[in-house]
This record gives C-alpha cells, sequence and structure tokens, in this order.
C-alpha cells in the first residue's frame, strides 16, 4: 500500500509539474480532476489503512510460566513490533467512544488503544484473563 501511494504521488507529482504530458485519450481538465480525486481518495484510503493496520493486535500468546500476555502488531513499515503486558492491565473503551473506537480501537494496552483480532485466543479463559475478569 505504502509502494502504491508514494508511486501515486510521484507520478501525479510529475504530471502536475508538466515533466509528464497528460494522455491524448482525455482533455486537460478532465485528467486534472481526475487527478485530485484519486489524491484526495488515496491519501485518505492510505491514512485510513494505516490507522486501522498499526493499531491491530493481529497473533496474541500468553506464557502460563512468566504470567504475561505478548501481543504481535506491525508498524507503519510493516516491521513486527511486539506488546507486553500483564494480566489485568488492559482495559475496555468506555461506551461513549462511538466511530473513535472503531477507528482506533476497543482496548487500551500500555495507554495506547488497539484492535485485538479474535483468533488471537484459543479459549475465553485468556480473554477474560486479560481483562482481569479472573486470575491466574
Amino acid at each position: 500500500m505504502s509502494v502504491m501511494m508514494a508511486f501515486g504521488v510521484i507520478n501525479s507529482a510529475l504530471l502536475l509539474s508538466g515533466y509528464l504530458p497528460p494522455t491524448p485519450e482525455y482533455d486537460e481538465p478532465t485528467t486534472y480532476m481526475a487527478l485530485s480525486v484519486v489524491l484526495t481518495f488515496g491519501i485518505l484510503l492510505y491514512l485510513t489503512t494505516h490507522a486501522l493496520m498499526s493499531r491491530t493486535v493481529f497473533y496474541m500468546y500468553y506464557s502460563e510460566s512468566t504470567h504475561r500476555f505478548l501481543g504481535i502488531c506491525y508498524n507503519w513499515r510493516m516491521a513486527r513490533k511486539n506488546i507486553v503486558f500483564k494480566p489485568g492491565e488492559v482495559q475496555l473503551v468506555g461506551d461513549n467512544a462511538g466511530m473513535m473506537q472503531r477507528l482506533f480501537g476497543g482496548y487500551i494496552i500500555n495507554k495506547k488503544s488497539y484492535h485485538i483480532s479474535t483468533p488471537g485466543f484459543s479459549s475465553t479463559r485468556y480473554y477474560n484473563l486479560m481483562l482481569g475478569f479472573i486470575d491466574h
């Protein structure tokens, strides 16, 4: 997604600067209108995807011996990022969060909000343990 966004921005800048000629199939106003629409929606799609991907915990593991959870998510470069936390340190976002909860996530881990993908839990015991509803 990042490579395609960079490619689109570079081509758009070259087209707007006059370095690349507009395509002969379309007149100049149509080309620039389409270019501005694609750039606007492309940037919004990129930022939304970035916000969702960097705030999603894709894998969740629990160590019985150390009593710690390991959450694996990815940063904006798609590099692996580990989040380590103890049972009971995760908090649910309040009921009045609304649309912001859907964009940024419904769980607060280490003072940041995250989404947690459901395949990360093999049983409900680990989910309840993570939220501190039961003791380990």
